[in-house]
């Protein structure tokens, strides 16, 4: 098995940072725990629209009630933002991402993690239902709370790496990987996995091994705000 993904990214965001040991870290739809281990932290700030999941955090120092997309955070305040699986949530993922994007300081980091609409699991996500979700969820006996996903084509990993670009960030990392869940899925369902792999060849076949493939559907980005 493979290097933990959060490891990799905490390897990475730590060297960005340069020793700097008064990092102040957004988690951004904070939820109840964290996924990247960052040295040198002074303070973290959590918001998240679920009073439930702030109050189960015990990570962060300071806890905002609000949703990212319009509470007015303060601007230049971060060296590091976190959302972790939060934007595929939102029925405005531009706003969040400006709004993250203002409250970092020159050379912050924006840490991303979010569903690739362009593989198998986040086409079929994207085109059924709530309650199908929910289904699937119970059926695989998952106990974390799910909520409604949008995934909206601005978060398509080459759009959305565009339109950071364009707000004044680099590209720093980025990973496209299967996830646990369409792991697990293809472990317990031979008939699932054989499917997978038949659409995954297929498109390799179709696109002479040039599209990406369907299997990879989480991406993982480190973005650096320009000085």
């Amino acid at each position: 098995m493979g290097e933990d993904i959060r490891d990799i990214i905490s390897t990475k965001a730590n060297s960005l940072l340069a020793g700097n040991t008064q990092v102040k870290v957004l988690e951004a739809g904070c939820g109840s725990s964290t996924h990247v281990r960052l040295q040198g932290v002074a303070r973290t700030v959590g918001i998240d629209v679920s009073k439930e999941q702030l109050e189960a955090n015990d990570v962060v120092q300071e806890k905002i009630h609000g949703d990212i997309q319009e509470f007015p955070l303060p601007k230049g305040e971060f060296d590091v933002a976190i959302c972790w699986m939060v934007l595929e949530h939102l029925p405005r993922p531009n706003d969040a991402l400006l709004n993250m994007f203002a409250a970092l300081k020159p050379k912050g980091l924006l840490i991303l993690g979010f569903p690739n609409l362009l593989s198998i699991k986040g086409l079929v996500t994207k085109f059924t239902p709530f309650w199908f979700h929910e289904t699937f969820y119970k059926f695989m006996k998952y106990k974390s709370r799910h909520f409604p996903t949008y995934l909206r084509t601005a978060i398509l990993p080459g759009r959305l790496m565009r339109f950071a670009e364009e707000n004044g960030f680099t590209v720093e990392f980025c990973k496209l990987e299967q996830g646990t869940v369409a792991e697990r899925f293809r472990s317990r369902f031979k008939a699932a996995d054989f499917t997978f792999a038949t659409v995954d060849f297929i498109s390799r076949l179709v696109t002479l091994g040039k599209a990406q493939s369907p299997l990879l559907d989480n991406c993982f980005l480190i973005l650096q705000k320009r000085s």
